[in-house]
């Protein structure tokens, strides 16, 4: 017998349901009593069969993992096991922080949701894993896998991280079950997809044993994910600090002719130019043609528009300093280094190796400056404050890139620049 209470609710169902409806309430009744609603080797995840009756299915225990350090990761991933339990299916959430790598072998599923920080480095976090990984050799061969990539596709080692682990997993013989997703800044529609895909293929594999309700479709709205660009002018550029001062300090204001979208908290990312001298010092040691039209694998531009405004020439990578060594068939020990200074100290023999070197130059990446201003009273503007940055390299003094840039521009100057959401830096509701 049921409960008053619960008696209550069925009629209250019933009274409201359509005769179909009852029809098919009764059908899926009878099979949860003939057949039991699940057989006790796993959880039960509803869908449908091609005739619109609903089946239920034993799926093994997934595990998501997630690698994070602004927290980003742990918070889709925590929604996405939220989105496997209304699904029926046992996600184990953990952090690959706490991951006990000796336990890998015995995943049966394992999805990890991954970011990328700097240079293309996993987050720290995570690199007891990442590092675990790429030293040992590893056979798993009965896992099934897939990887969804967090990144920013201002910077030119866009989803790194993700990248390395999905390679590696594919060398151990683990099966991918879903093609490796990459996300922009902008996540959530693409992540859901790639997460409705997980789901879907994990229950396909799952062995039918009862009848259950039908699933009920997520969707989710259509977001462009394409970052939008403001076209803005220097207002104001003013140094805070007297003079005598040992220290530069601007506070920059920049307008644009439409309202800036953008919430406390939020940054603008900012492309900096390469310094003229600096520019003109590469051009000189190698003798190159400044006019010279050179095609990389984003952009065809003169060598001097690349080397100004497009490529990092500035603490290239060590893998970077590595392919120029290859270029030029020269032992140089593993460094970061300026390229003025690699081509003074083991120069290029000829203007063809000169044109290579240019093609494994990374783009210039964006700086973040955290936004001054408010956009209740400032909404066609951005206020930043930046700091020139001073340090000595092998004692010269130099200059940040993008803060040297900022600092030296005079009012007037046009200024393109982008907002970075920052959805982990944000101010609580009103209400608490």
């Amino acid at each position: 017998m049921l409960a008053e209470e619960r008696l209550k609710q069925l009629q209250e169902l019933i009274n409201t349901s359509t005769k179909d409806e009852l029809i098919w309430i009764n059908g899926y009744l009878s099979g949860l009593v003939k057949d039991g609603y699940a057989n006790g080797n796993g959880h039960a995840v509803a869908s449908t069969n091609g005739n619109g009756h609903a089946v239920t299915t034993a799926v093994k225990k997934i595990t998501l993992a997630f690698g994070t350090e602004t927290g980003n990761a742990k918070k889709l991933a925590t929604h996405l096991a939220a989105v496997a339990k209304k699904k029926g299916v046992n996600a184990k959430l953990t952090d690959l922080s706490q991951y006990r790598v000796a336990d890998l072998g015995k995943e049966d599923y394992f999805f990890v949701v991954i970011s990328t920080q700097g240079e293309g480095e996993p987050p720290i976090p995570a690199k007891k894993f990442y590092d675990y990984i790429h030293e040992n050799e590893l056979v798993l061969a009965n896992i099934k896998y897939s990887v969804l990539a967090l990144g920013d596709t201002s910077y030119p080692m866009f989803c790194k991280t993700g990248e390395d682990v999905d390679a590696r997993f594919e060398k151990f013989g683990a099966k991918r079950v879903i093609a490796l997703q990459k996300c922009d800044v902008d996540y959530e529609e693409d992540a859901l997809a790639w997460f409705e895909k997980i789901v879907a293929s994990v229950t396909a594999d799952a062995k039918p044993v009862a009848v259950a309700p039908p699933v009920i479709a997520h969707s989710v709205s259509k977001k462009a994910t394409a970052k939008k660009h403001y076209n803005g002018t220097i207002l104001t550029n003013i140094d805070l600090n007297d003079k005598g001062s040992n220290k530069q300090t601007y506070h920059i204001e920049i307008a644009a002719d439409e309202v800036i979208e953008y919430e406390p908290g939020d940054a603008i990312g900012i492309f900096p130019k390469n310094r003229f001298d600096v520019v003109e010092k590469i051009i000189s040691l190698t003798g190159i043609d400044a006019n010279t039209e050179i095609t990389t694998n984003k952009i065809t531009a003169s060598v001097r528009k690349l080397l100004t405004e497009n490529l990092n020439i500035c603490y290239l990578l060590t893998s970077a300093v590595k392919k120029y060594a290859a270029i030029i068939q020269q032992e140089i020990p593993d460094t970061r280094m300026d390229l003025a200074d690699l081509l003074r100290i083991y120069p290029v023999k000829n203007l063809e190796q000169f044109i290579e070197v240019i093609k494994i130059l990374s783009p210039i990446a964006p700086r973040l400056y955290s936004i001054a201003s408010a956009p209740a009273v400032q909404e066609n503007e951005v206020h930043i404050i930046v700091a020139r940055n001073r340090f000595l390299a092998q004692d010269e003094q130099k200059f940040g890139l993008c803060s040297d840039f900022l600092g030296d521009q005079p009012n007037g100057t046009p200024i393109s620049f982008y907002v970075h959401k920052n959805r982990a830096f944000r101010l609580p509701a009103p209400e608490k």
